[in-house]
C-alpha cells in the first residue's frame, strides 16, 4: 500500500469585476490535495511540454482537489478547479458561479518541496555528454552556432557599406549611377533580415541548451546543482535559474548554495564546454 503526502494550502481571493460584487460568495479557506504518483507524472509531462513549446506555464482543469470551508466545516465540490504548472512550482485556482473566470487561488508550492523532504543537489557530470542523445543535441547546437557566426559576419560586413553610402554627396552618387537613398534602404533591409535570423538562431540554441540540461543532466529551473571544474578542487553549487550559450560554452547561473546546505545571496556561475567535450 502506497502512502502519499496530503498537502494543505491557504486560499487567496483574486481581483474580480466590481459588477459581480453584488453577489455575496463565500470563498473556501483551505485547499487539500494528495501528492500521488499520478500527479507527479502529470507534473513531469507538463514540464516536458513547457520545454518543448517554450512557454512559461501550463494550466488545465483538474479535479483531484478538495476545497474546505471553515464556515460550514466541510468540503464543497461545486467548484471548477485548475492546476497551473511552471518549471519550478505549481498552484491551484478555482471559480464558482456567477464568476466566469477564476477568482481565488492558492500560493505556489515548489515542485522540489513536493517531491523531496530535503532538496537534492544534482551533480553535473561531463561524462554524461558522451551519450548519443547528448551528442545529437550538441551537434544541432554546433550547426546553429556555425550558421550564427556566418550570419553575424555578413551583418557586420554591411556596416562599412552603410557608412560609406551615408558619406557620399549627391553629385558623387550621381557620378557612380547610384541612388543613395535606395541603396541605403536596400542594405538596411538586408541588415534587418540578418538581425532577425540571428535572433531566431539564438532562440533555437537557447531552447536546445535547455534541452541538454533537462534531458541529459535531468536539471530543471529551480533545481540545486553542483559542478567540479577540471583541474579544480572548489565545488560550485547553485540553484539553477537561467542559462545562456555562447559559442561552445553553456553557462548556468543562480544563487549559490552554502556549505550549510542553504540558499545564499550571491550569484554563482557554472560554465561547461560542450563541443570540445565531445
Amino acid at each position: 500500500m502506497t502512502i502519499n503526502n496530503i498537502i494543505c494550502l491557504e486560499v487567496n481571493e483574486l481581483y474580480t469585476d466590481k459588477q459581480l460584487h453584488q453577489y455575496k460568495t463565500t470563498l473556501p479557506n483551505l485547499c487539500f490535495f494528495e501528492f500521488t504518483r499520478e500527479l507527479q507524472t502529470t507534473i513531469g509531462e507538463a514540464k516536458e511540454l513547457l520545454l518543448k513549446k517554450g512557454v512559461h506555464e501550463l494550466s488545465f482543469q483538474f479535479s483531484a482537489i478538495n476545497w474546505f470551508y471553515k464556515l460550514t466545516n466541510r468540503y464543497h465540490h461545486d467548484i471548477t478547479t485548475f492546476i497551473h504548472i511552471n518549471e519550478k512550482a505549481i498552484h491551484f485556482s478555482g471559480k464558482m458561479r456567477p464568476f466566469e473566470i477564476v477568482h481565488f487561488r492558492t500560493p505556489e508550492i515548489s515542485i522540489n518541496q513536493l517531491e523531496f523532504n530535503q532538496i537534492p543537489i544534482k551533480p553535473i557530470k561531463i561524462s554524461q555528454l558522451k551519450g548519443p542523445l547528448a551528442i545529437g543535441l550538441i551537434t544541432k547546437i554546433d550547426n546553429l552556432n556555425k550558421q550564427y557566426k556566418e550570419t553575424e559576419d555578413l551583418y557586420y560586413g554591411i556596416e562599412p557599406l552603410i557608412n560609406e553610402l551615408q558619406q557620399l554627396d549627391e553629385q558623387t552618387a550621381m557620378d557612380l549611377h547610384l541612388h543613395c537613398d535606395s541603396q541605403l534602404d536596400l542594405i538596411k533591409r538586408q541588415g534587418n533580415e540578418l538581425l532577425s535570423k540571428m535572433e531566431t538562431l539564438e532562440k533555437e540554441m537557447h531552447t536546445l541548451s535547455r534541452a541538454v540540461l533537462h534531458k541529459v543532466f535531468g536539471v530543471s529551473k529551480g533545481d540545486w546543482i553542483s559542478y567540479l571544474p577540471a583541474k579544480s578542487t572548489s565545488l560550485i553549487q547553485l540553484q539553477y535559474e537561467h542559462c545562456d550559450i555562447y559559442e561552445c560554452n553553456l553557462t548556468m547561473r543562480g544563487l549559490g548554495v552554502t556549505k550549510k546546505g542553504e540558499l545564499g545571496k550571491r550569484e554563482q556561475v557554472i560554465s561547461i564546454e560542450l563541443f570540445s567535450e565531445t
